[in-house]
């Protein structure tokens, strides 16, 4: 197993903004959005009428708020991320999509949120965790800001077993890629965490651990409705 090596937690500058942005993540972010959705209409069924607030963090540039909202109108994301300069062209992309009227925009940061306790239908994050070097505050903060019945679906990259596993990835996902978009892709393979890992801190969260899955070839999932009584 290789190592855990950590990146810088917030990716602050304009060309990693810009590179992260153009990079294709259609496919990811359009799977992201079929698989919350089917969570949320569990929610839906479970006698949760209405609007549904969702927080997002670690947003990004908001595709997948966007990806969201452009397919359910009832749902109202409040999307945030620590960069700056991220969220300044998120705030183009949704001007772009025409969606401000369901999304909003906040500076925020996942390891210390300034909502209240149970202010939030549902959270979401994708590929937010292994930029944390701590991730087991931001779950405690999840679980602080979610509504009792409330949902968390999260997914991210798992690290690889071996270097060579990791080199395929990032030359099959980012072969075409620029060399700065392929450093992004593969020091976050390198920073992720493995299945075992999230299991264990879900754990310690007192999350079930069957809630996580591995979903892809490079993505775990977390996906669950709370107990009313959580």
């Amino acid at each position: 197993m290789i190592p855990r090596q950590l990146e810088p937690e917030v990716m602050d500058s304009q060309a990693e903004a810009i590179d992260y942005n153009s990079m294709d993540h259609s496919e990811v972010n359009q799977m992201f959005a079929e698989d919350l959705l089917e969570l949320v209409n569990a929610f839906d069924a479970a006698l949760h009428p209405g609007q549904i607030s969702l927080l997002d963090l670690g947003t990004g540039t908001a595709l997948i708020p966007i990806e969201v909202c452009q397919r359910n109108t009832d749902i109202r994301v409040m999307a945030t991320d620590l960069a700056n300069e991220m969220l300044k062209l998120a705030e183009a992309n949704l001007q772009q999509a025409g969606l401000e009227h369901l999304i909003s925009l906040e500076r925020a940061d996942a390891k210390n949120l300034s909502y209240a306790d149970q202010a939030f239908d549902g959270v979401i994050s994708n590929s937010l965790i292994h930029h944390i070097p701590d991730p087991k505050i931001v779950f405690h903060e999840i679980i602080r800001v979610v509504k009792p019945g409330g949902f968390i679906f999260l997914r991210d990259l798992f690290r690889p077993d071996s270097q060579t596993e990791l080199e395929h990835l990032v030359e099959f996902y980012a072969g075409q890629a620029n060399t700065h978009q392929r450093q992004l892709f593969h020091d976050s393979l390198q920073a992720a965490l493995t299945l075992n890992e999230v299991q264990e801190m879900m754990q310690e969260c007192g999350l079930p651990t069957n809630a996580v899955k591995i979903s892809s070839d490079r993505h775990w999932t977390v996906s669950l409705i709370l107990p009313d009584s959580f």
